[in-house]
């Protein structure tokens, strides 16, 4: 976890979840792995860099598969998955 993750700009990014068609638990994820806003906003709009893998996004959204969950992430919706299983 980035120290990003607990300011206030997270917490505001997260809150974009439903304007975004993106699941908040997606949301989280991405505010987890990001340094700060500017690589929050590169994550979802789908260049991860170093940052993290779609799988690292899916496994924190889904606490490593153990909690099952539609996960929708923009214009993705639920492709975006495809292939990790709970």
């Amino acid at each position: 976890m980035t120290r990003f993750y607990n300011t206030d700009a997270a917490a505001d990014f997260i809150d974009t979840a439903e304007s975004r068609e993106t699941s908040r638990q997606v949301m989280e994820a991405i505010a987890f792995f990001a340094r700060d806003l500017d690589e929050a906003e590169r994550i979802w709009n789908g260049d991860l860099g170093n940052a993290c893998t779609k799988l690292d996004i899916w496994e924190h959204a889904t606490s490593n598969g153990s909690r099952d969950a539609d996960l929708f992430w923009g214009a993705e919706g639920e492709r975006w998955a495809e292939g990790f299983s709970a």
